[in-house]
């Protein structure tokens, strides 16, 4: 092969090598890209915000009281606060729920709620969840645990 034959094959072979480092760099940053914003899934905002919550200890009861404000975009229909008491471990204990008083509560509109269990003499702390009418969970923000005194 002539010199100026080998001169342009080599060229040529350059010029490959860097067309696929370009690509290849190219898909790289595509992967990071995807990898990234992947990972930053757009959290969904709380139906239900828990403003005040309160618990103590009553003779033999356990009286609960407090307030949440509704988030959600929606009204809610039927909005049951759930309580769950659990043990020093962790575990759940007893569970005890109360419906709001209306039916139908708008965005942005705050409710009291008010409940009695008995005492569970294990329990020291509780934590709090929502349902609406049809039985769906709520996103409950602040959702505790609260102590019980």
């Amino acid at each position: 092969m002539s010199q100026p034959k080998r001169e342009l094959v080599l060229r040529f072979r350059e010029a490959a090598r860097l067309a696929a480092m370009r690509i290849c760099f190219a898909l790289f940053v595509l992967l990071l890209l995807a990898i990234s914003g992947a990972g930053q899934k757009q959290k969904k905002p709380a139906d239900v915000n828990i403003l005040e919550a309160k618990a103590r200890r009553i003779e033999s009861k356990i009286q609960v009281d407090g307030c949440v404000r509704v988030t959600s975009l929606k009204p809610l229909r039927g909005v049951v606060i759930v309580f769950d008491f659990v043990s020093a471990e962790n575990n759940v204990i007893a569970t005890e729920k109360t419906a709001l008083e209306e039916d139908v509560i708008e965005s942005a509109q705050e409710r009291s709620y008010h409940a009695e269990t008995a005492d569970t003499a294990r329990a020291v702390r509780y934590r709090i969840r929502a349902f609406d009418m049809p039985g769906r969970e709520l996103r409950v923000e602040n959702s505790g645990p609260f102590p019980i005194e």
